[in-house]
Formats: C-alpha cells, structure tokens, sequence
C-alpha cells in the first residue's frame, strides 16, 4: 500500500512537471485600446556636392571640403561613414593618404574633422554622432592629409579620385 501511495504521488507529481502548469486556479483579462503602427520612409540624399581645395599636397597639409546631405524622409536618422573607395588604381600618393571626416549640423568645419579617419587600405564604417531630423540637413565635413610621413615616391604622383560613402540609419 505504502508503494502505491508513492507510485500515484509520484504520477501526480509527474503529470504536473510534465504538462508545465499547476493546479492554480487564476484566471485574468483585460481589454486594451486599439494600437496604430504606421511606417515611414527613410531617405537622406546630397543636396550640395563634396568639392575639395584644388591646392597641391605636400608632406604634412591637409585640403578639407565639405557637402550638405538632406533628410528628405519621413524619420530621423543617424548619419555615417559606410565606406572609401578609390577611384582607379592605386599610386604611392593614393596610398600615403588619410581622409578624415566628420558631420555637423551648425557651425563651420574644422580644419581636420575627427570624428571618422580611414585610408583606401582600411577603412571601417563608423556612426558620425550627428542625428538629422526629417527635412533637415547635415554638413559633412572632409579633409584629405597627406602624412609628413609621405614616401618620397608620393611627391608628383597623379592626383587620386575616390568616393566616399555616407548613410543613415533610423533612430528613435
């Protein structure tokens, strides 16, 4: 008797580990106001062009331009590099290069922005800590260095033409 009292407790027991609920007898409910979800578009495009400083590089300067992206979509977004590439084949001078970026939405560019640096070799996509409401614009600031570290070899290359990348991504 003393086993089959073990063995029913032990299939109760059992039954309820098994079916992941317990003899509780609670039940709640409650009604909640209908919910609208809309979506919107995101859309930033360049309204003003990257034009740089035709001024020739030596060993040490920096030339720096800028261009104004618009955030012609429905939500805000946060602006970034997404890439570098370069624009034909590589040269000692396109290889000695550093581009360094940054993005604002008052003011004037620095000399050297310092948000985001790369070269053609590496280059890593990296948020610009600048958020830009719908309808509202973003100056990207960029400069282009030409290390004092430059080979000797850098000196009278053909100049180099690259594309930078920039996006944005939707916050809150």
């Amino acid at each position: 008797m003393l086993v089959a009292t073990a063995l029913a407790c032990g299939a109760v027991l059992l039954g309820t580990v098994a079916s992941g609920s317990t003899f509780a007898l609670l039940n709640s409910s409650a009604t909640s106001p209908g919910a609208v979800v809309r979506s919107g578009t995101a859309e930033l495009g360049v309204s003003t062009a990257l034009s740089l400083a035709a001024t020739p590089l030596y060993p040490g300067a920096t030339v720096s331009g800028s261009a104004v992206v618009t955030n012609s979509g429905q939500v805000p977004l946060s602006v970034r590099v997404a890439g570098l590439a370069l624009t034909g084949t590589a040269t000692t001078f396109s290889s000695a290069l550093t581009v360094h970026v940054s993005a604002i939405t008052t003011g004037s560019c620095p000399a050297v922005p310092t948000a985001w640096q790369g070269t053609f070799a590496s280059s890593t996509p990296t948020d610009l800590a600048v958020r830009v409401a719908p309808g509202a614009n973003a100056r990207i600031c960029v400069g282009v260095t030409l290390p004092a570290s430059a080979p000797a070899a850098a000196a009278g290359a053909a100049p180099a033409a690259f594309t930078l990348s920039i996006d944005g991504r939707q916050v809150a």
